[in-house]
């Protein structure tokens, strides 16, 4: 029965008369075929298309590129004079991320950019610039094929900016489908970028954003002209600007070390200097230079700063001999390009977002800060740094808080990695730093700097106390005695009944404790960063209040328009009475012949200058020889110095503090210009024997710390 259905069916549809949309399959003719490739190119032309919208309207790229201008504009940064000190990139706020991490750049107009480097550049990366609207269909196969080769101009403008980050670029991930979503993405947006900048901005936005990653971090023509030949972009020559050129593909070869073996140095500047060549005849192959002018550029025996190349022949028949670094190479970053993290997070904390700010002027002062970067960077007071050691200091304006100068002995350098700031995050155990703080905290509770007690056997939580020099006086020490001594036992005894309240000041100040340290917490076992010992040490000379350190004074909107800041975070620490008399503490333990910092009186010299003007010190350097400070104060400033290891596994060196190298960086302070010579005696302070002390009946109290 099924069968005789089936016949039925088949004979029906047999007889029904054939549909002219019906037909036999037709051959293949050449007409056909190149319909149906149109059609597919249609297709593939529109899938493309969704495919970009999707990858624009899934990183939310549509909105950035209309204000890529705003975006690509780096922060302006002064000093507290008006000075430039560099500026600061829009990079990794919240969710947006650039192509390489944040550096210091410098944004240039195209009249500011050499014509022979706009020309390469132009020649090099896409010659149809002036003639497509951002996508050369021409090269697209290759694009898409490539994932690299074939870009436009404004594609890689868009590569490195908007999009970088969320596909193949600047991430770790690679396929296919991210590669071929990118150009899709970027096929979409580059003819809307074109359209809403124009070409000229689009190349000059493209010029200040390109990622030599390899070159410190560098982006952009001025850096990279600052970098590799130390001249300023509008005078690269047309060597100069081939060869820049030719590092785009890898950057990263630029970078040589000292012990790179010599035929790697060489056989890497060769390849450089082959990229420069392919340029030159890319330029002369197009007329855009004239034979003469390629001639000159191939014969010119480029010498970039980090490297010392040797070359034989002449003319057309200039070669590379040999090549290594050059020894005597020194890259100092701009003074902001260590601090633009802080500087965005104090922006933040502030409730300002830094896609706003056009330009900030910050407490630095930019003579300070190139001074203490010379001592900190360079060789230091007392010689070179050994392998392993790092060094961070700070000094800040006891006036509020501003921080003055900040540097460390890695915060910037010509390599990728630019280094912690040690200065604001190296926790370590600060050491006999922290007992003028003991101290002024017994100043509160009626000890004075002559309050005496036995320097001998001492014991804490059944630990045996020892001084540094091994042995004890045993006899009765005032307490000015023993600071300027750094008498362990003293500290112990007048720490000891104070326990809490020392950890609850610590805390206050921002020191963190270290669980792993059992020891008395009055020999410094608690941890800081030397911006917060500076900040405490500001107090004394303050007052007895504790300012916050900062560094905004003053931030402005792209537009010109000042933004409001916080008011100062400010407190009381400590009474008065007791700030001025640890001041004095201070200031007697660099003039009592007792004490270990003697080289910091003032010169002769110094006094004939005026800047003979107070300055308290106080060293310290822990049990294990990993860290060795030193914190002082003066009217005006406050500074602290660390030395040593930032992991905490080996020792400094033996003369960095039998030498004590920290204090001597602290000397610094009196070259400072200070407006304020002397700290205004309060009510209630006598001298006995030269000494400051409360007046007889006076007992003064500090008032209780502020919260953490």
């Amino acid at each position: 029965m099924t069968r005789q259905f089936r016949k039925s069916v088949l004979g029906w549809w047999n007889r029904w008369p054939r549909s002219p949309f019906v037909r036999r399959p037709e051959p293949w003719t050449l007409r056909r075929s190149l319909r149906a490739a149109g059609a597919g190119v249609g297709l593939l032309t529109l899938g493309m298309l969704g495919l970009g919208v999707a990858g624009a309207l899934s990183t939310g790229a549509l909105g950035r590129v209309w204000n890529l201008r705003s975006e690509l504009l780096p922060i302006e940064v002064q000093d507290r004079r008006g000075a430039p000190l560099g500026v600061i990139d829009h990079c990794r706020e919240g969710n947006a991320v650039n192509a390489v991490p944040c550096r210091e750049s410098l944004s240039v107009p195209l009249t500011g950019v050499s014509e022979a480097f706009l020309l390469a550049y132009v020649a090099k990366e896409d010659v149809r610039f002036f003639s497509h609207s951002g996508v050369d269909l021409g090269r697209l196969p290759r694009a898409m094929l490539s994932g690299a080769g074939g870009s436009t101009i404004t594609m890689q403008l868009l590569k490195n900016s908007v999009l970088a980050g969320h596909f193949d670029y600047d991430t770790d991930r690679r396929g296919l489908l991210l590669t071929v979503t990118r150009k899709a993405t970027e096929f979409v947006l580059a003819p809307l970028v074109t359209w809403r900048y124009g070409r000229r901005e689009v190349l000059a936005m493209s010029v200040n954003s390109l990622p030599w990653i390899g070159i410190g971090q560098r982006k952009g023509v001025y850096d990279a002209s600052r970098a590799v030949f130390g001249v300023e972009p509008a005078d690269l020559t047309l060597a100069q600007s081939a060869f820049l050129v030719g590092l785009l593909p890898a950057p990263g070869r630029y970078l040589v070390q000292e012990d790179t073996p010599p035929e790697t140095a060489t056989a890497r500047f060769r390849w450089m200097r082959t990229q420069q060549l392919v340029t030159l005849n890319i330029l002369r192959s197009h007329g855009l230079i004239s034979d003469g002018a390629y001639a000159q550029a191939v014969a010119t025996p480029v010498q970039p700063r980090l490297w010392r190349v040797e070359y034989a022949g002449s003319g057309a028949d200039l070669r590379v001999v040999a090549a290594a670094r050059n020894p005597e190479y020194a890259n100092e970053p701009e003074p902001v390009w260590a601090m633009q993290e802080l500087v965005r997070r104090e922006l933040r904390r502030a409730g300002v977002d830094p896609k706003r700010v056009g330009r900030v002027v910050l407490t630095i002062d930019a003579q300070a800060q190139a001074a203490l970067t010379q001592r900190v960077q360079g060789e230091g007071a007392t010689g070179p740094r050994a392998a392993g050691v790092a060094e961070g200091a700070a000094v800040v304006d006891v006036r509020g808080g501003g921080i003055v100068a900040l540097a460390s002995s890695t915060g910037g350098s010509l390599s990728s990695d630019p280094g912690r700031q040690w200065a604001a995050s190296a926790l370590r155990p600060v050491a006999s730093t922290v007992k003028p703080l003991l101290y002024a905290l017994a100043f509160g509770d009626g000890v004075t700097q002559l309050t005496a007690f036995r320097d001998g056997a001492t014991g804490y939580a059944g630990q045996a106390i020892r001084n540094n020099s091994g042995g004890f006086l045993n006899r009765a020490v005032t307490v000015r005695e023993a600071n300027a001594r750094s008498l362990n036992t003293v500290a112990v005894q007048v720490g000891t009944p104070r326990e809490k309240a020392l950890r609850r000041t610590l805390e206050a100040l921002g020191y963190r404790q270290d669980p792993q340290n059992t020891s008395s917490v009055s020999l410094g076992t608690y941890r800081a960063a030397p911006l917060d010992v500076a900040a405490a040490y500001a107090s004394f000379a303050n007052g007895g209040t504790r300012c916050e350190p900062h560094l905004l004074a003053e931030v402005y909107d792209r537009a010109g328009r000042p933004l409001s800041l916080p008011r100062l975070d400010c407190a009381p620490l400590w009474d008065e009475v007791v700030a001025y008399e640890t001041f004095d503490l201070l200031t007697g333990a660099v003039t009592s012949n007792a004490g270990h910092v003697k080289f910091l009186r003032p010169t002769a010299w110094q006094r004939l200058s005026g800047k003979a003007m107070p300055l308290g010190a106080k060293s310290g350097t822990t049990d294990d020889v990993n860290d060795t400070w030193c914190a002082a104060v003066t009217p005006q400033y406050a500074m602290a110095v660390w030395i040593g290891d930032p992991d905490g596994r080996q020792s400094v060196p033996v003369n960095l503090y039998r030498d004590q190298a920290a204090c001597r960086e602290v000397g610094l302070l009196r070259d400072l210009p200070h407006e304020r010579t002397s700290v205004p005696v309060p009510p209630g302070i006598t001298t006995v024997g030269g000494v400051a002390v409360p007046l007889p009946g006076l007992n003064p109290r500090n008032p209780a710390p502020p919260a953490p």
